[in-house]
Parts: structure tokens; sequence; C-alpha cells
């Protein structure tokens, strides 16, 4: 038999894992929230954004490749090189369908390429809907995990302080939480800084567990419950602490646990092609792509932020990958991560063209992580932490092709951009919050005014992140790259 908690204590739980003011009124909203909304008009509610998060610093230069650069050889990463493409299979603009899995997978513009590990993303790119980012940071790059991480979640780099992130303002400071039960979703351990903010937004720590006190077999038990947070919602209190935020909370929780156990989280039944390969191997009987069991846990978060997506009112799901911070042994570990990262998008566009094309064609797909790796292997076959990497943005309007990786914008040789900075880091040439941005305002709909408030450094004109130009620290960015 469960206990009853208290009021307090039970408002306070449910605003960590509800949705705060979802179902409530317009006249219930706060007023700072009230005048977001009064600048334009709600954006379309098809519009969806999945993020994965490729925590420890992704080896940019191990994903997409400037085989192009002489400097890119085997004195540089004795272990970690991996040989051009082979010229008879390279097409202009295309990757080859069938690659060579010994080397660089070419992606047709004579200069870059991506790791052979995801070649599943060939149908993807061939249709023009990935974007492969090279060169992406932001000034006065940290190296230290905590804090990069933290800049990229909450959008103001080098600062410490602001504790909202930059996916909760997206769907706040627009208004497009307002009536939704899951306007934002993180299926991982914890809630991500992006997704945090005084509005309570959902985290899935274990999706067949989300339910009301575990109790859901028990339907005596349950009703007890549910009747007891009819009856603490019914009593009058002062207005304050709040309260006008957590009592929709507690309200719409238990509607939001029914909506989502509706859409069959457990269900599996997700094929490609051939009608036998799953496109989520969450379990040995659905790992015909034959990957590692350790990806089992992170499939399963990928599958349920898809199916939440594709089957609730939410706008933004996201998980997280782990496993990147590569000091030692890089290469079998990462080359793993490689081939789930390609599998993945790959999946998610079959899976959101299989429920709908439109779906895929209203969806984004991007990948972040806080910083690359060093342009020199480390002698203990790894790379450390350095300043520029790499995003995918995907989808069914996505603007396909390699950013930021050719000859037309990088210095070729052996002092060219891969030792940049230091002599050892890739100096950066896009700045992550123009990515985000240019989703976030010309994907999911924020004005120009929600923009400077979700980003707040669209708002400064030395930071160039629209137009591009020379920045506060006297590196030249391009701005935006016009992908979606």
């Amino acid at each position: 038999m469960f206990n009853i908690i208290s009021r307090r204590s039970f408002l306070e739980r449910s605003l960590q894992v509800a949705l705060g003011a979802a179902a409530s009124a317009y006249s219930d909203i706060p007023l700072f929230l009230q005048r977001a909304i009064a600048q334009g008009t709600i954006p379309d509610g098809t519009k969806k954004l999945l993020f994965i998060f490729l925590r420890g610093g992704n080896d940019g230069l191990n994903t997409i490749i400037p085989w192009g650069d002489d400097a890119y050889n085997t004195t540089t990463r004795p272990t970690l090189f991996i040989p051009r493409p082979d010229p008879l299979t390279s097409v202009s603009g295309r990757m080859p369908e069938k690659p060579d899995l010994t080397r660089v997978v070419d992606v047709g513009n004579n200069f870059a390429g991506i790791h052979p590990g995801l070649a599943d993303l060939g149908p993807v790119y061939n249709a023009g809907q990935v974007a492969l980012v090279h060169r992406v940071g932001y000034p006065k790059q940290s190296r230290s995990h905590f804090d990069s991480q933290r800049y990229w979640e909450n959008g103001v780099p080098r600062d410490n302080l602001s504790g909202s992130g930059i996916f909760y303002r997206a769907v706040v400071n627009t208004g497009l939480y307002q009536g939704r039960k899951f306007p934002a979703v993180s299926v991982q351990s914890g809630n991500p800084l992006a997704l945090r903010g005084p509005l309570a937004m959902t985290n899935l720590a274990s999706p067949a567990n989300y339910d009301m006190a575990g109790v859901a077999a028990n339907n005596v038990d349950k009703q007890k419950l549910l009747n007891a947070i009819g009856g603490q919602h019914a009593i009058p209190y002062p207005d304050k602490d709040n309260r006008d935020l957590l009592f929709p909370t507690g309200l719409s929780l238990k509607d939001s646990i029914e909506s989502l156990k509706s859409i069959g989280l457990s269900s599996n039944e997700f094929y490609d092609k051939d009608g036998t390969t799953h496109l989520f191997p969450i379990v040995a009987a659905s790992n015909q792509k034959g990957f590692g069991a350790s990806s089992y846990g992170y499939f399963n978060n990928i599958k349920v932020a898809a199916q939440i997506l594709a089957r609730t009112d939410a706008v933004i799901a996201g998980t997280r990958l782990d496993g990147f911070d590569t000091h030692d042994s890089q290469a079998t570990g990462h080359a793993a991560r490689m081939q789930w990262i390609g599998w993945t998008i790959y999946a998610l566009k079959k899976f959101f063209t299989d429920v709908s094309p439109a779906l895929w064609d209203n969806t984004v797909i991007v990948t972040l992580s806080e910083f690359g790796r060093t342009s020199k292997e480390n002698g203990n076959r790894g790379t450390d932490h350095a300043e520029a990497g790499v995003m995918f943005v995907a989808g069914g309007k996505v603007k396909g092709g390699a950013y930021q990786c050719g000859n037309d914008n990088w210095t070729v040789g052996p002092a060219g951009s891969m030792f940049q900075v230091n002599s050892r880091y890739l100096r950066r040439s896009v700045d992550y919050r123009s990515v985000l941005g240019e989703v976030i305002r010309d994907h999911l709909g924020a004005t120009t005014a929600q923009l400077g408030t979700i980003i707040p450094g669209y708002t400064d004109a030395r930071e160039n992140l629209l137009a591009g130009g020379a920045t506060p620290d006297g590196t030249r960015i391009v701005g935006e790259l016009g992908i979606v």
C-alpha cells in the first residue's frame, strides 16, 4: 500500500516529473509568458525537433574527415588514420551505395568524407536530407566537460549562471508549450539542462515505469491516489509559492500519464524495408544490425523519443549518447558509436516516413557535443579535449551536404585548419548558436524577437551569429548556413 504524501510534497514532486501549466487556459499563463505569446503567431504544432547530445566531446576530425587536407595523415593520427576514399567509387555529390568500409566514405566534394561506421547515412545523405556541419564551436572555448556542456545547453557561452535551457526557452518563450501535455520530453537518466526551467518538462528515466506511483495494475490503490490528488486541489489555499504554476501541474499529471501509456511505448514492431531488420535494436532479438549489447538502452531511448514525437503533441524530444571522451584506445569505441549514429538517423527517417511522409518533412534531428578533439593523436591511441567539432542536422526539409569542410573554406596543408589554434586544435568557423537559432526560428517558428530571448547572443551585433563576420575573439564565422 502506498503512502499518501503531503500536498506540498506532492506538488513539488509533480513539478519535477510532469508538465507545468501545459493544460492551463490562456488566462492562467504567467504574464511573462503571455507577453511572449503576444509577440507573434504561435507556430504550427506539427513541427518537431529531436536532439541527441553526444556526451564526452566527439572527435569531429574522425567523424567528418577532411581527407583532402594533407595534415590528416599517419603522422598526426598513426592508429586513428583512415585512408582516403577509393577514387573509382567516388560519385560527385553522393555517397557510394556500397562503400569500401576500410576507407573514408566519400561525400562527393573531393575533400570531405565520413567515418566508414556512418555508412548507413548514405540514403539520407544522397536524398539531400542530412547536413554535415564541420568546425562548430563558440568564442573562448572551454575544454571542461561540465562547463562546455552547460554552455551548449543553456545557449549562452561562458555563462555559468543561466539556469534555463535553450530548448526549454524554445518552447516556453514562443508559447509552444501552451495547451500541450508534452511540449518537450527528455528520455534519459536525468532531465538535461537543455530542457530545464521554471516550468517542469517531462523526463522519462524509465519509460516503462512512468505511471501513477507505480500502481497501474492495482486499480483500487490507483484510484485512491487519484482521489487524493483531486481532494488536495479542491482545498482553497493562499495565492503564494507559485501555486498558479503548481496547481495545473498536479491536475494534468494523471492525464499526461494516461496519454503516454496509450501510444504503446513497449512496442518495437518497426522494421526496415526488408521487413525483418528492426529499426531499433533494443534487445538481442531485435538486433539484426549486430551492434553491441551496450547500445540497447540508447536505442530504446531513441525509439521512445521518436514514438512520443510521432504520437503526442510533443514539439521537442531528446536523449544522450555517452562514450565520446576518448583519451585512450579510441578506434574501436568511436567506430561503434559512429555505427549507432549512422543507423539512428537512417532509422528515424524510416520510422517517421512510415508514420507519415509529412511527419518526416516536419521533423529536424540535430546532434550536439561539447567540443571536438585534438588534431594530433596522443600517446594512448586516443585524442584529448580541443575546440571545434561537428553537428549533424537531418530532416525532410533540410538542405543537405557538407558544410565548412572543403577547399573553398579550408586552409589546406600542415599548417591548415586542423592546427590553427595552439598548433593542435581545429578553429571554429560556425557558431553552434547559429545552427540552433536557424532551426528554432525557421523550423519551429520563433519570431526574430523571440529568438533574441531564446539565444541572447542573437541580439548582440558583435557576435555576428546571423550574417557572419569577425567575433570578439578575432575569429571569423560564417553566420547562418541556410540549412532549414
